[in-house]
């Protein structure tokens, strides 16, 4: 709890008003200790019932991707946009591509792929050279 905000809670209560609010509060406390804007905020809090010292929460709401839940879901369908996956765990795009490359899948060609091809990935891709030079 802010000390200065309980200052400000006692200030209302005695009928100062904001402007007088900040002016006791910096005549005492210090110049700049505060400021008229600040001290309304508080008193329009203060006005509304609000009695509660803590900053309310801003931004968006904070919530963890799932790595093992995310890598399923793009193992099951490997064509869906960052847009997409961002809405279902509802976190932001940039979000989504850091859990991404956590779990090192990249996009290429419209589909979610592993960053490094195995060594089985590897043998197919050469095997498949290998047939395409034979069929020219």
């Amino acid at each position: 709890m802010d000390t200065l905000r309980v200052i400000m809670e006692y200030e209302y209560r005695c009928g100062s008003n904001a402007a007088q609010a900040a002016r006791n509060i910096n005549d005492v406390y210090g110049a700049n200790t505060t400021n008229e804007c600040t001290t309304c905020y508080w008193f329009a809090r203060f006005r509304s019932g609000n009695l509660d010292m803590k900053n309310e929460r801003r931004g968006r709401p904070k919530t963890l991707v799932d790595n093992d839940e995310l890598k399923a879901i793009v193992e099951a369908d490997d064509t869906q946009f960052m847009a997409e996956l961002a809405a279902d765990f509802d976190v932001s795009i940039k979000t989504i591509l850091v859990h991404l490359r956590q779990i090192d899948k990249v996009k290429k060609l419209a589909k979610w792929v592993p960053h490094e091809l195995n060594d089985c990935q590897r043998e197919v891709r050469v095997e498949t050279c290998i047939a395409q030079q034979t069929h020219k």
